[in-house]
């Protein structure tokens, strides 16, 4: 493989979207009082490693199936069949996605679980079959991925629930931020249907975006972003947010609005991250 077709593959595996995924569990350990230094060795690397392989994984076997889509919606993006073969997004896909599930089924042998292996699968399974299958069907597709933010939630969350106290799993304060990750997830998904309209339909999916008309796309995500707007809001009055964390989220919760009510679907997907990002910080 030329170094070209190299930085291409890793281009196809989103590192900045691997590398949010092990932020996430980083931020949820941090949050739950989880033991830090746990991270240095082999057994604590894996809290973040597993959901950041099964996420790389997903990745490339997503662009591996949207070619056809790719090449109309992101041209410039679309590498699989042009610099990086698709037998190499193939295998290096079941690479990815066997040592995720190997690691994960090491540590449920630590943890005496199968849960950890449990989750790993079902993600994998679910990333597997999106593309192909789960995309196409309304807003399955939608819900299908927003199940694995809850899963990789849960995943980083695990070593809580299995210690002796179990107090993150009896608060509102932590399932209410998981439903509102999760809510702003499946919004997030909705919007990016909205961006792929084109190709979606030339590759016939039946996306929730693409069942809907232009207007009833626009004011339904207006109505969602006000609902988790409100949601949210209400949810930080719980943990007490800096000054400061008020007022950029104040600032997001207007351009989300903004974003919305223009159906500015391109800068309505960034914000929607960085909101989520902006909860993220008032949990650290």
């Amino acid at each position: 493989m030329s170094l070209t077709a190299f930085l291409h593959w890793f281009r196809l595996t989103r590192p900045w979207n691997v590398l949010a995924m092990g932020g996430v569990v980083f931020a949820i350990r941090r949050w739950l009082d989880l033991p830090m230094e746990d991270l240095a060795t082999l057994r604590g690397a894996g809290w973040l490693a597993v959901p950041m392989l099964i996420g790389a994984a997903g990745n490339l076997i997503n662009d591996y199936f949207d070619i056809r889509e790719d090449r109309i919606n992101k041209p410039h993006k679309a590498h699989v069949g042009r610099t990086v073969k698709r037998r190499v997004v193939m295998v290096s896909h079941w690479f990815l996605t066997l040592l995720g599930l190997g690691w994960s089924a090491w540590l449920g042998m630590k943890m005496t679980s199968h849960l950890p292996l449990i989750l790993s699968m079902t993600v994998s399974l679910i990333l597997y079959f999106y593309s192909p299958w789960l995309k196409g069907k309304n807003a399955w597709g939608n819900l299908s991925i927003s199940l694995c933010v809850f899963a990789m939630i849960v995943w980083a969350a695990l070593p809580a629930l299995w210690s002796a106290s179990g107090q993150p799993f009896s608060q509102l304060r932590f399932w209410g931020f998981t439903g509102l990750i999760v809510a702003m997830n499946f919004v997030r998904e909705w919007v990016k249907d909205v961006q792929d309209l084109v190709g979606d339909r030339v590759a016939g999916h039946q996306t929730m975006a693409a069942r809907f008309s232009q207007s009833q796309n626009k004011w339904g995500l207006l109505i969602a972003s006000l609902v988790v707007i409100v949601a949210a809001s209400s949810w930080m009055t719980m943990v007490q947010p800096k000054p400061w964390e008020i007022v950029i989220w104040s600032v997001a919760s207007c351009a989300l609005i903004h974003r919305a009510f223009t159906h500015n679907v391109q800068s309505l997907s960034a914000w929607y991250k960085a909101s989520m990002g902006i909860l993220f910080l008032t949990i650290l």
